[in-house]
């Protein structure tokens, strides 16, 4: 777990590749050697020591030295992958995964991308013929982002140290599962692709299994790790199963014992013996509220959802840090994938028809909001954290589940996750049922945080603040920007102080979902998406 800073044929490569990596330092504990390929070409990183810390140097050559690699992420099949290498005569110098990614690259060009499972960002350059490649993991766990002056690019990890980099030139972002060259940016086949599959009900002994081991690859072989704990549905299911390997893994659970979510997190840790531990967050307090543009520079985002979450994930992110924890597990993706949504829950209500493209929709959006959340706060702290809800397995498993699968009609309104729901059913001593029966509530809300879109306190925070006329003018300040709310006013102001947001074209574009159902509008219209 890194970040990156790579400069292909650009001029003055060294001090823009300084300039980025000083705009990252947060994201690892040591930075590796700058390596200059070619004239023009530098590639530097900010590593996190996880895996093979002492000798996982990058940028990590293939077994010829013909490509460098510098890698942001985790490959959860190295080992497997290492050892198909291995049966075809190639010798490894390190046990890291970055260099199994340089050999896969070599040796399978970009169709090994339909081999690898797990969460990256990479720059290869290929020395003697002076290419590079560029790809992303299929969500967009980790980031990607690059500024292209004719043949010329520069890479990093994150926006704003591409912006002090360079005077001119948009930063574009690397497209989840998408593959850039030089000449050409397309999509590549990976484990998550493929034909869709006819629906089925699918079982829960079978989604026990591939999830119990889709925790179980996240898990790390010879370090610590922490659990984000909501005593929601799924939080509660990747601690089930971490623990099934690590019963020592602590919970980290953000608020007090009046929150939301305490008592069902509190009911887990009676029945379990979890080592739960409370980071105190007071959601109503002035202390929150004067961190948002702190929240609002580290999320590289204005977008509420994003925001919203961060203050939250921001917070469990420093205590682990503090206690000294450098990876962490997640139940990001089972609210996209499973229905935790209510819009997706009134879709697939609907029918197949309606939901599955709604739940693309949702899959495709997380890199923009949840994901990135994830990303900036816990690398802000140098915290990886692994999501085991979006293992290829996972994925196609839920993909294939007929509606009745994953939502079930109750008191007149869908409920959804009922696949999830079901493996309370297979551990009823272990899983309690008050959790298997909750309803989705939000991150930040059951944490305390009211955000209610009618009244809450947080919104008349936003309205004392800024004035109606404000907001109309807000068309002219953005242009561009279609700000809807003066919350979203707020946190792009506060954003275009610190980055010049016009030379960020994709925030621009709303991370919103096109919601056909209108029949159902005075159902969710309270619902905040």
């Amino acid at each position: 777990m890194c970040g990156i800073a790579v400069a292909i044929d650009w001029p003055d490569a060294d001090a823009a590749v300084r300039t980025l990596i000083a705009g990252i330092r947060h994201r690892g504990d040591i930075t590796d050697p700058a390596v200059s390929p070619w004239p023009g070409t530098v590639m530097c990183t900010r590593r996190l020591r996880i895996v093979d810390g002492a000798r996982a140097i990058q940028p990590q050559l293939s077994f010829d030295g013909r490509l460098a690699v510098s890698f942001n992420g985790e490959i959860y099949n190295h080992a497997a992958l290492r050892h198909a290498l291995e049966g075809m005569g190639i010798a490894f110098r390190t046990a890291s995964d970055t260099e199994v990614l340089a050999n896969a690259l070599r040796v399978w060009g970009h169709k090994a991308l339909a081999r690898i499972v797990g969460m990256y960002a990479f720059v290869a350059v290929d020395i003697p013929h002076r290419e590079f490649v560029a790809a992303r993991d299929p969500f967009g766990v980790k980031p990607l982002y690059t500024i292209q002056s004719g043949d010329r690019f520069l890479f990093c990890s994150e926006i704003q140290p591409l912006l002090d980099a360079a005077e001119s030139g948009d930063v574009m972002l690397v497209p989840p599962g998408y593959l850039l060259t030089g000449k050409t940016c397309a999509p590549f086949r990976s484990p998550v692709t493929g034909p869709a599959e006819s629906p089925s009900q699918g079982s829960a002994a079978a989604l026990d299994e591939i999830l119990r081991e889709a925790v179980r690859t996240r898990l790390p072989p010879d370090l610590p790790f922490a659990l984000m704990f909501s005593g929601g549905i799924d939080s509660t299911l990747i601690a089930h199963y971490a623990r099934q390997f690590r019963p020592e893994a602590p919970g980290y659970f953000l608020g007090s014992v009046g929150a939301p979510d305490h008592e069902y997190a509190a009911e887990y840790a009676d029945l379990t013996g979890l080592d739960l531990r409370f980071v105190e967050f007071d959601a109503a307090g002035d202390e929150v509220f004067a961190r948002i543009e702190e929240v609002v520079q580290i999320s590289e985002s204005f977008d509420p959802n994003c925001i919203r979450g961060a203050i939250c994930s921001l917070a469990l992110a420093a205590r682990m840090h503090e206690d000294g924890y450098r990876v962490a597990l997640c139940g990001e993706g089972a609210d996209e994938l499973f229905c935790g949504y209510a819009p997706l829950e009134w879709a697939f209500r609907e029918g197949n028809d309606e939901g599955r493209p709604m739940r693309e929709e949702f899959l495709g959006l997380m890199h923009r909001v949840s994901l990135q959340r994830v990303d900036r706060c816990s690398m802000r702290f140098q915290i990886e954290t692994r999501e085991p809800f979006l293992d290829p397995a996972i994925v196609r498993h839920a993909k294939s589940l007929d509606r009745g699968a994953l939502v079930r009609d109750t008191a007149g309104w869908p409920r959804g996750k009922e696949a999830l729901r079901s493996l309370y059913d297979l551990y009823p001593t272990q899983l309690p049922e008050r959790i298997r029966d909750r309803r989705k509530m939000p991150f930040g809300e059951g944490s305390g945080l009211d955000v209610s879109p009618v009244d809450s306190p947080w919104k008349r925070r936003f309205d004392a603040l800024i004035s109606d006329r404000e907001l109309h003018d807000a068309a002219r300040e953005f242009a561009g920007f279609d700000v809807r709310s003066k919350e979203e006013l707020y946190y792009l102001r506060m954003l275009s102080r610190r980055m010049d947001v016009r030379r960020v074209p994709h925030l621009r574009g709303r991370a919103q979902i096109s919601f056909r159902l209108a029949q159902h509008f005075d159902k969710l219209k309270d619902y905040a998406l």
